[in-house]
This record gives structure tokens, C-alpha cells and sequence, in this order.
């Protein structure tokens, strides 16, 4: 049995962003009731009944494991909670499951970024690279990718990009040291990231393109989820904000507590997968990704078939 410690610091990490994000959804849905804290509590009672009776039991209980699973994955690697996390499409309705996954997913990326902070790096350096560049170019992509994904036929984008992850990745699984870039600089970082936010667009998977060109060059563990966590972190933030101002409608109560029930298992799937991260190799790590990159393709090809 893997035993996990949590200091005050750790903890506090975590809790402080997740109660905001809490908070804040408080505030939202009381909004929605009218700032009536007597019909919030009705609402609240009356779902929770429904709850009870309302939803299949095997349903219930399938939902926080996948999302552990997926916190497990995403605190290991650094990415991919939402196409582990993506399951639970089959079991809740899309206009329910895609928020909640996005917004679990920023939570497990600040349960993460908490615990591996002093690995996180903004601001590059003569001796170790930045996100800020990404996050730079991934801001502009995501609006490109939004205009992509309601103007051209996106399947073929994404069973294109499925494609390309899988192939990419069984191809440096047989042969893990046969190609390398040395591409680098502030112009190349903004490209990838760019790209990263035009594929999240359309696709949910923003951390594919950094993660592929991170590899390409060689980058340690360390090196690499430095500069892909925060990148992802903060195009999801972007993603949701956009989300919440074009269809706040999708914020409602039921969210909310659909959002609190599945909370503890994402983060307790975030911190076992930390802590496993830590313990694991380069060689180990690197295997991880590609395996990982290759469920991320099968899971954009299984959505385009939904």
C-alpha cells in the first residue's frame, strides 16, 4: 500500500485555489436562486433526494473511480486527466460531463502544481526554459481553435491528431533515442504553443503539442512538466472563463454539487500520482508519457465516433 504524507504546506496548497474556485461557484448559484439562501437550501435538499433515487447506483459508483484514475494519470504525468476522465461521457450527459471535466481538471492541475511548485517554471532562464512563451501563443490558439471546431469538419482534425499521437508514440517506443531537435528559443515556444491552444480548441488535449515537442528535445521530468503544468493549467483556466461567459446556464447547483461529490477523488487520485512521480525514473517516465500520448490519440478517435 503506497502511504501518502501531506504537510500544512501541501495541504494548504491545495485547499486555498480549490476553496476559491468553491467559493466563487457559491456565489454563482446564488445568484441563479435569487441570493434566496432559503431557496439554495431547498434546491439543495431537493436534489440531493433526487440523487439518492435518481441515478443508477453502478453509475455512482463508476464516476469518482474514473476520475480518480484520471487524477492518478494527470499527477504522474502532468496531462491527460481528460482523456481518462472523458469516460464518464458514456454515463452523464455531455452538457453535465464536459464542464465538470474541464473544471476538475484545473483543479487536479493546482493539486499538482501545489506539490511539484518548485519544479514549475514561468519565467526562462540562461539555464532552464519557461512556460510563459507557451502560455503566450496558447492564448491566441485557443480562440483559432473555437473558430476551427464551429467552421470546419473537426472529426477529421481530430482523428487526424489521434493519428499522429498514436503513430508518434509506438514509433519512439521501438526506437526511443532515434530522432532529436534542437529547435529552440522564445519564436519556436510560442509556434508550439500556439498550436497546443488550436488542438485544446477543438480537441480538449492543449498539452499534446508541448508534450510532443518537449520529448522530441529531450527534456527530463522535471523539465518538462516545469513548463507543460502550467501551460495547461492556464489555457484551461482560459477554456472555462470562456465557457462561463458564453453558457453561465451550465453553472448551475447540480454542477456544483455534482463538482463537490467528485472533488475528493480527483484529488486523491492527484496526490497518489504526485507521489509515484516522484519515485519514478527518467527512462520510466518518458515510457509513461508516450503510453499515455497513445491513449490521448485512441480517446480522440473514440470521441469522433460518439
Amino acid at each position: 500500500m503506497l502511504a501518502i504524507a501531506v504537510n500544512q504546506k501541501s495541504i494548504a496548497s491545495i485547499v486555498v485555489p480549490v476553496a476559491t474556485l468553491a467559493v466563487c461557484g457559491i456565489a454563482i448559484t446564488a445568484r441563479v436562486v435569487a441570493d434566496n439562501p432559503l431557496a439554495l437550501t431547498r434546491y439543495a435538499v431537493a436534489y440531493l433526494a433526487n440523487l439518492g433515487g435518481g441515478i443508477n447506483p453502478a453509475v455512482a459508483a463508476v464516476v469518482p473511480v474514473v476520475l480518480f484514475v484520471a487524477g492518478v494519470v494527470s499527477g504522474l504525468s502532468g496531462f491527460a486527466f481528460s482523456a481518462i476522465a472523458a469516460c464518464i461521457l458514456w454515463l452523464l450527459p455531455p452538457l453535465q460531463a464536459v464542464p465538470l471535466i474541464m473544471l476538475l481538471s484545473v483543479c487536479n492541475q493546482l493539486a499538482s502544481v501545489g506539490q511539484l511548485r518548485k519544479e514549475m517554471v514561468l519565467r526562462g532562464s540562461p539555464d532552464r526554459e519557461g512556460a510563459l512563451a507557451y502560455i503566450a501563443g496558447g492564448v491566441i490558439g485557443v480562440p483559432i481553435g473555437l473558430v476551427l471546431l464551429h467552421a470546419l469538419p473537426t472529426r477529421v482534425f481530430a482523428s487526424g491528431l489521434g493519428l499522429f499521437l498514436i503513430i508518434y508514440s509506438v514509433f519512439f517506443l521501438l526506437k526511443p533515442a532515434s530522432l532529436r531537435i534542437r529547435l529552440s528559443g522564445w519564436r519556436p515556444a510560442i509556434a508550439v504553443g500556439l498550436a497546443g491552444g488550436m488542438v485544446g480548441g477543438f480537441s480538449a488535449f492543449p498539452g499534446s503539442m508541448p508534450v510532443v515537442y518537449l520529448g522530441l528535445r529531450g527534456f527530463s521530468k522535471a523539465e518538462t512538466r516545469g513548463i507543460t503544468q502550467p501551460y495547461i493549467l492556464a489555457l484551461q483556466l482560459l477554456s472555462l472563463g470562456i465557457l462561463a461567459v458564453t453558457n453561465p446556464a451550465i453553472f448551475d447547483l447540480q454542477f456544483w454539487l455534482l463538482w463537490g461529490a467528485a472533488l475528493p477523488a480527483v484529488l486523491l487520485g492527484s496526490l497518489t500520482g504526485v507521489a509515484l512521480y516522484r519515485r519514478m525514473s527518467e527512462v520510466n517516465f518518458r515510457r509513461a508519457v508516450l503510453f499515455l500520448l497513445i491513449v490521448s490519440g485512441l480517446s480522440l478517435l473514440v470521441k469522433t465516433l460518439i
